[in-house]
């Protein structure tokens, strides 16, 4: 079975301030599947819809507007929920996702399939390491320094077993434009 990011929001300030809102994600002008705990960034409400965003890929550290993916899990088979399987979910094409905005001293937990690592020894994210906005797609690069154009990140303050062999990396959001 695949596995898919899984995100826990620890500490974010937009579950109590209503700073959350509906998209679809499309790349190009396809509707497609994305996993919980990527980056999207708005691009305009769908066609026909009032407060569905159409969302697409970051493109670049500098860009703005930027919301992180953390759907409700819907899981409806009853073995699989057995363990926990959080990382079985994911958000089909042309489905509603639920995107929440981040601000400076938010905390959030994502899985190892929602970062791309920097390449080294052990390829797994590290603490003290920074996550920003991938340049080709919705999952967060981790690097070890930020350069000043730089926009939206975060740091990685701590990593802890989730179930199993899943691990969840603590994001302290540093950034946010």
């Amino acid at each position: 079975m695949a596995k898919y990011g899984v995100i826990r929001t620890d500490r974010v300030m937009a579950t109590k301030t209503g700073a959350i809102k509906s998209g679809r994600y499309y790349v190009g002008t396809t509707a497609t599947q994305i996993e919980n705990g990527n980056l999207v960034k708005l691009d305009s409400l769908v066609d026909g819809e009032r407060e569905v965003w159409k969302v697409v890929a970051p493109g670049a550290v500098t860009a703005s507007d930027l919301y992180v993916v953390a759907s409700p899990e819907l899981i409806y088979s009853e073995e699989s929920t057995a363990g926990g399987a959080l990382d079985q979910f994911v958000n089909e094409a042309g489905a509603n996702i639920t995107l929440l905005k981040l601000e400076v001293g938010d905390a959030i937990s994502i899985s190892d399939e929602c970062i791309t690592p920097i390449d080294d020894t052990d390829d797994i994210p590290a603490v003290g390491s920074y996550v920003t906005p991938s340049d080709t797609g919705t999952k967060w690069t981790e690097v070890a320094s930020i350069d000043k154009n730089e926009v939206f990140y975060g740091k990685i303050i701590a990593r802890e077993l989730y179930k199993k062999d899943t691990y969840l990396n603590v994001i302290e959001m540093v950034k946010v434009h």
